[in-house]
């Protein structure tokens, strides 16, 4: 069983920069990285909240 993996502030950024920037899907960028499309659903989310603060 995998356990859960722990990424740093920086690479959470790029990647959401990556799906900010209208050149690849979040789809795209999740497999690109090896990272769930759910998880970088939820960055996204997070990052535009943060945003409006």
């Amino acid at each position: 069983m995998k356990g859960r993996r722990k990424y740093s502030p920086e690479f959470r950024e790029q990647a959401v920069n990556r799906t900010l920037n209208g050149s690849f899907t979040i789809k795209e960028v999740a497999e690109s990285l090896g990272v769930s499309y759910f998880v970088l659903r939820q960055w996204k989310a997070e990052h535009l909240k943060k945003k409006e603060i």
